[in-house]
């Protein structure tokens, strides 16, 4: 879906995030970002670390691409494996998609669907997902869920970011 991977200049770091990955049996947590573009202020997110194995791309997928995918899953009204992900990556990883879903779970904007493992379904709410992305940029010191957050340094990137404590 993307041209290119995009190499994140003309973007800003907002936010670090963690998460827990989709299986149960999976061990460590996914730490994901926020980006905003300089220019037009939209966003994107990115995966930045697995505290545990298996390799991903870390290229910036932008929020406008994944509402794309999930309202095109939405329409459907059926339940969806976590490879539904895989268009929005160039990088060819097996974890992309998976670790991806983790995210969008996280977010609110898919959850685990209750009568069937491994299986997705797209939120009632995605839609206004987009719009709350703002609040990250206003008010660093809470999260969306109302969790203090602490001053984190990510080693990648070298910026003091703010990661939520779940």
């Amino acid at each position: 879906m993307q041209p290119r991977i995009d190499d994140k200049i003309g973007h800003r770091l907002i936010n670090t995030l963690t998460c827990n990955k989709l299986s149960e049996n999976a061990k460590g947590q996914l730490h994901y970002q926020l980006w905003q573009n300089n220019d037009d202020q939209s966003f994107a997110w990115a995966l930045s670390h697995n505290e545990s194995s298996g390799g991903f791309s870390r290229e910036l997928i932008h929020v406008e691409h994944i509402m794309a995918v999930l309202t095109e899953l939405d329409q459907t009204a059926q339940p969806f494996h976590a490879t539904a992900f895989k268009c929005l990556f160039i990088g060819k990883s097996v974890n992309n998609a998976s670790f991806f879903a983790a995210l969008l779970v996280d977010q609110g904007v898919i959850r685990l669907h209750p009568q069937t493992t491994r299986l997705l379904e797209v939120s009632e709410e995605y839609a206004s997902w987009p719009m709350s992305l703002v609040e990250h940029t206003q008010d660093k010191s809470t999260s969306k869920r109302g969790a203090k957050a602490k001053v984190t340094t990510d080693m990648e990137d070298g910026n003091a970011v703010h990661q939520n404590q779940h």
